[in-house]
This record gives C-alpha cells, structure tokens and sequence, in this order.
C-alpha cells in the first residue's frame, strides 16, 4: 500500500496506533513469512503478497490511506516533497480513472475504457485494475491479454477465475473454462461469487453439448444467486430450455435480460436473451414476433459495440422467413450472414449459414447445390464450437434429406436413424422427432412396413417441438405415406402460422398453396 518497505514508524502516525504494536504484527509477519526483517526494516517477502493486501483495502480505504501518508511525509523535516505529492494524487489519479473506464464502458466505449485502465495501472499497479482489464479485454476478444491479467489478479479470488473462466469460453477453449469456473467455485466465500462461477460452468457445459450437467449447474446457480446475477443465471437456463423445445419456460426465464437497459457486464447475457428469445418464439409458432426480437438482437450488437455477436439474428430471421414461404429474402438474409461469419472469421455462424443455405437449395429441388452447401459446412465443423453439437445434428439431418432426395433410402435410414437416438438421448424433441419422420419415410421407400400411428404421433411431436416447421413436415409425411387427411392438416397448420405471422400471413398462404397441392396430388396417388 505504502510501498515494498514496512515503515512502522509512518504506519502509527498514518493509523494513530502505538509504533510498538505494530513491530508486534510486522514481527508477526516475519513469522507467517510474508515479512523479511533487514536489519531491523521490514519489507514484503514477495510483491504478490503486498499486492493481495492492497486488493483487500478497497477502492476507498486505500484512497484515505493514500492521503494519511502524505500529510504525515508533510509533517516529517526534510520529507521528500516529489513522494508526498506522488501519494497525494496517484492514488486518487488511479481510482478517477478506473470510475472513468466505469463509465466508458456502459456507454460501450470499450477501447476507450481499455486505454483509462492502462492509465491507471500505470499510476498505481494493483489486483482490482487487472480484473477491470481482464473484464474489458474479454469484451473486445482481446483473450492473450485478458489471461495476462487474470493471473496477475489472482489474489482477488474466485471474481478473478470467473473473468478467466469467461475469457476461456469464448476463446473457445471450454475445458480451460470448464476449470477456471470449477476452481472459482470451490474456493469462493460468499454465494454470489460461487453463483456467479456456476453459471458459467453451466454456460460451457451447454455449449459443449453436456447438457444434463449444464442443467444441474444452472439451477444451482440461481438458488445460490440474487439481484442481477439471478437474471443472467436464468437467462442461460432460459437459453437451455429454448434448445429442449420449453418455449414458455424458455420465455419467462430470457424475459428480464432482454431489457435494453441492462449494463455492460451483461452484454453477452443480454444478446443471447434476445436471440433465444426469437428461437423459442419461432418453435412456438409465432413468427412475427420472432423477427422482431432477431432486428432488436442486431440493432444492440451494434449499440454495444460487440460486432463479434452479429449476424446471429440475420441467420435466425432468414430461417423464419423460409418457413413463412419467403424464400428470395430467406436467401439473402442467409447469403448476408454467410459474409459476416466469414468477416469475423466465425465458425459457429459460418456454419449455420451454410446448412441454412443448404436447406434452402433442397427445399428449391437443387440437389447438387444443396450437397455442395452441406460439405462446405462441414469443413469448418471442427474444435470447440459454441453449440457445435446442435450443427452436427442438423449436419447428420440435411445429409439424410439430400439422400431422400438422391433416391438413396438406405444411407438416409442410416444416418437418421443414428440422428433420433443421439438427440432424443440428449433431450432435444425439436432434432429427434423431424429425425423420426425422415427415418418414417426412407423406411416406406424401401418398402418395409410402417406404422402411421407411430408417424402421427411423431408429426405431433414435431408440432410441439417446432411449429413453425410443422406444416411442410407434415405435408411431406401425407405425400410419402399416401395420407391426404395430413395434407388438410398441413393446411390447417399453414392457417394457424399465418394468423400469427402479421403482414406476412397472406404471403405465406399463397406460397404454401402450390406447395398444398402437390403433396395432395401425391398423397391421392
């Protein structure tokens, strides 16, 4: 706090406590070995131990102390006048310029905050500046950096291993993650600290496709959390929920982090809340609003200046809009996010946007360009990847389809087959029932016997799961299995989207005529 050397002489005056108490504690000292007695001086055996105690004193207290021991140098006859004003201003120089990188960085100023806190290090190094920078750096994908300074932080404790634990996850390094996380919640000392670890712990298990423990984790978390660390461990649950087909779970737990007014610090909570939001709006078949959280998702990517979080929602609204039968703009908002993933060299929406893509090409009738699509994605589809088990299933499912399409029943049955299991095992209806009904139709193909109460049921789940794909997936069951009363279902479902799908429902129904009528035409077949 006052320097490598202990003078107990300075600290009385500063403490108004007798000089001969304090060479008891520094004698203390000596003992515990945080202390070195030179000669009858005292000085810190190593500078993290002085750095852990000057953590401890706080922003304010060591401010105060700061003071203390200038106006007790003033004092002293032939005192230094360069070190008492060095004590006098570094101190309240360091801490106004750590409340100023505060305040640039809820105005999302975030290199400018990064600059104040090299400022202030630079004034007066201490464990509680590095975990601000650890914070900032992690926010602007600076992670080599952010690392750097979590180990110099690291007398702050389980704060400093949730940063660590942060800046892992999304340098996609999840068992470095997993570990940071898994520490800090061992070692922290008050349920906030030890929530807080837990959600990211959950968080990363989710991401890597473990997502029983991520569950256990994530509702531990918000039994541990209060105030604004329970709303963001409920909106990962939320995110969680969105993905096993809980549409209304999903809803009620993203709904306070989709607040605009949330700080900083909750940025990738915030963003995650409003594209999930759209996903579980999309699954439940609400369309519209749907597209309106993906707009607000990329409208705060650029209010917060984490342009690392665009083109989610692009990708997302494009597959909206292809269910909604607007497939010219579908095309576009998919080729727009493609180029994003690209700029900002993201695998995750490089990927997406190429199964999208691939998607769109089969449902067009172009085969080959849906097989060139679908291995283009698969090229990337490799390491940790943010939900990169839910890519491979969706990757296991277009490969299945393009097989229908080829007339190759038998690697169709296969894969699917593979694809039902491995999802329905992990709790996820939304890819293992549209999984069953490709399973469904490449066993009729082959000829084998298939029974339609076990398909019926299965577009029931499919409509559950993910009703805004039902309508097609259902029409597409009626012409493979011969059943026309599915196809007035289709038509039913086509409705229901349509009356909740706002100025788009009439283009939706006309474009899903044509589409009506040739599954009829092949189900009376």
């Amino acid at each position: 706090m006052v320097g490598e050397r202990v003078d107990p002489d300075l600290l009385a005056a500063v403490l108004n406590r007798p000089a001969v108490d304090l060479l008891d504690d520094a004698e203390l000292g000596v003992a515990h070995r945080l202390l070195v007695d030179d000669d009858g001086t005292f000085r810190f055996r190593h500078a993290l131990v002085r750095e852990a105690l000057s953590a401890g004193a706080g922003v304010g207290r060591s401010a105060w102390l700061h003071r203390q021991v200038a106006r007790v140098l003033a004092r002293r006859p032939g005192a230094d006048p360069a070190e008492v004003a060095d004590h006098a201003r570094r101190e309240l120089a360091a801490v106004s310029l750590r409340a100023a990188a505060a305040r640039a960085a809820e105005r999302f100023d975030h290199a400018t905050a990064e600059a104040l806190l090299d400022d202030a290090l630079s004034l007066h190094p201490q464990p509680a500046g590095w975990l601000d920078r650890a914070r900032i750096r992690t926010r602007r994908g600076e992670y080599a950096a952010a690392y750097r300074d979590v180990e110099r932080a690291r007398p702050l404790g389980a704060a400093v291993l949730e940063v660590g634990a942060w800046a892992s996850y999304f340098d996609r390094r999840f068992d470095q993650a997993i570990a940071f996380a898994t520490d800090g919640a061992t070692i922290a000392e008050d349920g906030a600290a030890r929530a807080s670890c837990l959600a990211v712990a959950g968080r990363t298990r989710h991401a890597a496709g473990d997502l029983a423990t991520a569950e256990n984790l994530l509702v531990e978390a918000i039994g541990d959390a209060t105030g604004p660390d329970r709303m963001i461990a409920s909106a990962w649950l939320g995110v969680l929920r969105a993905h096993q087909s809980r549409s209304q779970d999903a809803l009620t737990l993203l709904r306070p982090a989709t607040r605009p007014e949330l700080r900083a610090d909750h940025t990738s909570a915030a963003l995650h809340a409003l594209l999930f939001t759209g996903h579980a709006l999309a699954l439940a078949g609400r369309p519209w609003a749907a597209l309106e959280a993906f707009e607000r998702h990329e409208v705060e990517v650029e209010r917060r200046q984490v342009l690392r979080f665009g083109g989610r929602g692009t990708n997302f609204s494009g597959w909206v809009l292809r269910s909604l039968g607007a497939a010219g703009e579908a095309l576009d908002r998919h080729e727009q996010a493609l180029e994003i993933g690209d700029r900002l060299a993201s695998p995750e929406l490089r990927v997406a946007a190429m199964q999208d893509l691939a998607e769109e090409r089969l449902t067009a009738g172009d085969v080959d360009a849906a097989h060139r699509h679908l291995l283009s994605a698969a090229g990337s589809l490799h390491g940790d990847l943010v939900f990169g088990w839910r890519l491979r299933f969706k990757l296991d499912l277009l490969t299945a389809r393009i097989a229908l399409a080829r007339a190759d029943p038998e690697q169709a049955l296969h894969a699917a087959t593979g694809l039902a299991a491995r999802a329905g095992g992990l709790g996820v209806p939304r890819c293992a029932s549209v999984a069953r009904l490709v399973v469904h139709h490449a066993r009729a193909d082959l000829g084998e016997p298939v029974d339609l109460d076990v398909v019926a049921a299965d577009l029931d789940a499919v409509r559950s799961a993910v009703a805004i794909e039902a309508w097609w997936w259902t029409g597409a069951a009626a012409a493979a299995h011969h059943v026309p009363r599915w196809v007035d279902q289709a038509a039913n479902q086509v409705q229901d989207l349509a009356a909740a799908a706002g100025p788009r429902g009439a283009a939706l129904r006309s474009a899903a005529a044509a589409r009506l009528d040739g599954w009829r035409a092949a189900a009376d077949a």
